[in-house]
């Protein structure tokens, strides 16, 4: 099987504003967009000063183009450039062809002061000039970091004599090899891992309505599902940007394992501050002081004082209650176990409130959404949430711990090549058809796969003076369709749009129906654990690894432990396993807690 990969190196390079120093080149007329851009802000941040980044010429395509173009890039590299973007309103693909030809000849690929210029109508053919610029800087901006850590990573597999294709998973739910991959597409690729594998388990289980939590160590990822359908804004955006490409809608909230929990003059306050991997929570006893999440769960005793997370880290439960006293208790004058109720409670209502205004918003009704909840933390609170959001079926998968993973092993390769026509001139359009159809064949031999493995799934869509007309997908319903256009003698209201998608097939992880028998699972252990009545029962502790190899039911109170993963079911909930492999929490209706 190929090898599937999501990488963070995108996202943090936007996060930490590390990217190399670009140098854009626009038309006199659109310079204004760009001068007022806000302090602070992404696009402002990576063309700042203004002045030393950005340059203004004016593109008619004649000779007289040569001596403006070739100024405004000298300039640019003299002020640092590492990298150009030319991004040319008006007829676009037809200027910046004629700009690419200048700037090849004076500067040639095959010399050492080759420039990386990137032409945005290479990228996108978007008629919003903004957006297919900053949709252009922002990939150029990724780039080059993403190249040298994508190909280091394909060299080492190489040296390990792993002889199989490096597949990099990409924000659309798509994978490409590492030389085929667009750099702007693997941002936030992880948390569409999550979703994705959340949309094949509600096709699986036929779940209308669903929602995804990916809890972990910094962050929290929500999604929705309606109708079995993921969520997707047409025109992305990434901090301030407005993107030419689609993005999945996955709202990003402060919260996780490591989230620091603190009191202050303005009172209790959760995050956004995270301990992160070092120090890390106070109870991993690497050095760390302040309290979070984590700690105050060891508090709860949710987690053991004496277990190793993940098999590797002791939990020092004397530190995290030194933690949670003295940053959260003490100050506030309470008991370190309402401490500790106060910092879970106030991360699972975070996450619960923000579901509920998600289920208003879309007219849903919590009573029918189901949530499924993963990532290291998600099912310690996926039912404290639940009950915030008034949800009475959980979801855990058996894969919980790494189910971006489980996501991404069902995505297929795929490229998209859209042309739009607003005068219909048969000829070219069936010329710029063949052109997409070329350029598919070309891209996805790179990928490996010839043109008897490569899937072509059309999307026409016409319109007059401005309304729908038709939609076609069928390609002997469009070449009928472009034959009936050609025999018009007046087409001159007429728009067309094309999307083609080239599509190549890999392997797919599944669920399987083993046939499980029913057995009966008993507590290895039992421990002192509070609950949110602030109640301390003596409750059962159950091995996750003892539900293998059959269906079992587990009463609430009650903590399973797993070697990456801990489930907590409170009062009025009930586990069930089934014969996939996936566990499913139901609240009584009405005692929701």
């Amino acid at each position: 099987m190929n090898g599937g990969y999501s990488t963070t190196v995108g996202t943090n390079t936007i996060i930490e504003r590390k990217g190399p120093r670009i140098g854009l080149v626009v038309q006199e007329s659109d310079l204004p967009l760009f001068n007022g851009l806000e302090e602070g802000s992404l696009m402002g941040s990576i063309l700042d000063p203004i002045d030393s980044k950005v340059r203004g010429i004016q593109v008619n395509g004649t000779d007289n183009d040569k001596e403006a173009i070739l100024a405004s890039i000298e300039e640019l590299l003299n002020e640092g450039a590492e990298r150009l973007i030319v991004s040319i309103s008006g007829e676009s693909a037809q200027l910046e062809r004629h700009l690419k030809q200048i700037i090849y000849k004076e500067y040639p690929r095959h010399i050492l002061g080759a420039l990386p210029v990137l032409f945005s109508s290479e990228l996108t053919e978007d008629s919003d000039i903004y957006r297919r610029t900053t949709t252009a800087v922002l990939n150029a901006y990724l780039h080059p970091g993403l190249e040298h850590f994508l190909y280091k990573a394909e060299d080492i597999l190489r040296n390990k004599r792993y002889p199989k294709p490096l597949f990099v998973f990409c924000n659309d739910g798509t994978t490409n090899r590492v030389a085929k991959v667009t750099a702007l597409k693997t941002y936030n690729s992880g948390p569409t891992g999550g979703l994705e594998g959340g949309l094949q388990l509600a096709r699986h289980y036929d779940f209308e309505d669903a929602a995804t939590v990916d809890i972990g160590g910094t962050s929290t990822d929500v999604t929705f599902i309606r109708k079995g359908t993921p969520e997707e804004n047409v025109f992305g955006n990434i901090e301030d940007c407005a993107l030419s490409f689609p993005l999945r809608n996955i709202g990003a909230l402060g919260g996780g394992g490591g989230t620091i929990a603190k009191v202050s003059n303005r009172g209790f306050q959760l995050g956004p501050e995270s301990a992160g991997a070092a120090p890390g929570p106070a109870c991993f006893g690497f050095g760390g002081s302040d309290a979070t999440v984590t700690d105050a769960n060891v508090v709860l005793g949710y987690f053991a004082s004496d277990a190793l997370l993940a098999g590797q880290v002791a939990i020092d439960g004397a530190r995290a209650e030194h933690a949670v006293s003295n940053m959260v208790a003490k100050p506030l004058g309470i008991s370190v176990e309402e401490a500790a109720i106060l910092v879970k409670d106030t991360l699972e209502k975070r996450i619960g409130e923000y579901l509920s205004r998600g289920f208003v918003e879309r007219g849903q009704n919590p009573e029918n959404v189901v949530l499924m909840a993963f990532g290291g933390a998600g099912p310690l609170h996926a039912c404290g949430i639940a009950a915030h959001a008034g949800i009475s079926k959980v979801l855990i998968p058996g894969q919980c711990s790494v189910f971006s993973s489980f996501g991404i092993s069902f995505s297929d390769v795929m490229h998209k090549y859209e042309r739009s026509f607003s005068s219909i001139n048969m000829q070219n359009i069936k010329n710029q058809v063949e052109n997409m159809v070329s350029r598919a064949q070309i891209d996805m031999r790179g990928e490996g796969f010839s043109v008897e493995r490569v899937k072509l799934l059309w999307d026409l869509n016409i319109s007059k003076d401005g309304e729908a007309l038709m939609s076609l997908t069928d390609q002997e319903q469009i070449e009928a369709c472009f034959a009936a256009i050609g025999a018009q003698s007046n087409s001159q209201n007429l728009s067309i749009s094309i999307i083609l998608k080239a599509q190549g097939n890999l392997p797919h992880a599944g669920l399987f129906n083993a046939s499980l028998p029913n057995g009966k699972v008993e507590p290895v252990s039992h421990r002192q654990v509070v609950w949110d009545s602030g109640c301390k029962l003596n409750t059962p502790v159950y091995s996750l690894d003892d539900m293998t190899g059959h269906k079992v039911e587990v009463l609430g109170p009650a903590i399973i432990e797993g070697a990456y993963t801990t489930f907590v079911i409170p009062t009025n909930w009930t586990l069930k396993s089934d014969d996939y492999g996936q566990f499913v929490l139901t609240a009584e209706r009405g005692e929701v807690q």
